[in-house]
């Protein structure tokens, strides 16, 4: 099992899924990255399409957007967010949904099988979504950029992506990616949106199932906690500055 297979399956275990019941309240003047991701996914659904979404977590999201296409493949690499995603593919009726444990980087799909791959968080791996494309299929991929919580990281002194905030956007990397691999970009946007926790309850909570911090402990973390929560507390709750990316590639 991979560190981060062995993180997801923690929080599924101790969760339910991915989602954690913290309580925030999110500011989006630039709109929201989740919502912006699922309208460029359902401009290229038809009734006959075939969608393969990879690191699915517990499905939830990946649910809302299925019912646009005629067939839909999802891994994942941990059984416990599997066993989570299948109960909600149950509870909505979607029979045409499949659930899988499998690797992104190596899917075992036929060449061309799908028209739509899509990533919301999750891996990016330009050539083998390029090989089980169609010509002309899409990707579609939700990221974290460089400066996702940066002052929460600087605080901790680690986390994802530290200390890439200075260095090339990872929006601009992650599309040179894809275009080495034989896409075209047609579709590239960063966001920027707030967050505001309202108790340190719901911080911790959240930072328990979020791989901002793989390793994090809230009673090992309580200090470095206790300082940024001191820092960055408003009238509004615990602020969170979230800086993310949505790209969508054609194959050529």
């Amino acid at each position: 099992m991979t560190q981060q297979q062995g993180f997801y399956s923690k929080v599924a275990e101790k969760f339910g899924g991915y989602s954690s019941g913290a309580q925030r309240t999110t500011s989006f003047p630039q709109g929201d990255p989740e919502e912006r991701f699922d309208a460029l996914v359902r401009e290229l659904a038809s009734p006959t399409g075939r969608l393969l979404d990879v690191g699915c977590a517990d499905g939830r999201n990946l649910l809302a957007v299925a019912p646009s296409f005629g067939r839909v493949d999802a891994l994942d690499l941990s059984p416990e967010m599997l066993a989570s995603a299948e109960r909600h593919r149950a509870a909505s009726g979607l029979d045409h949904v499949e659930f899988a444990l499998g690797d992104a980087s190596a899917t075992g799909f036929p060449d061309g099988a799908f028209d739509v791959v899509t990533s919301r968080r999750g891996p990016l791996f330009p050539e083998e979504f390029r090989r089980v494309l169609r010509p002309g299929g899409s990707v579609v991929h939700l990221g974290i950029a460089e400066r996702d919580v940066q002052e929460l990281k600087e605080v901790f002194g680690r986390g994802q992506l530290y200390g890439r905030w200075s260095k090339t956007p990872v929006l601009r990397e992650e599309s040179d990616r894809l275009e080495r691999a034989g896409f075209t970009v047609d579709h590239a946007r960063e966001f920027t949106y707030d967050e505001y926790f309202h108790t340190p309850a719901d911080l911790d909570r959240f930072l328990q199932m979020v791989p901002i911090f793989e390793d994090y402990d809230s009673a090992a973390d309580r200090d470095a906690f206790e300082r940024y929560a001191a820092r960055a507390t408003t009238s509004e709750g615990i602020h969170l500055a979230r800086h993310w990316f949505v790209l969508r590639a054609q194959r050529n």
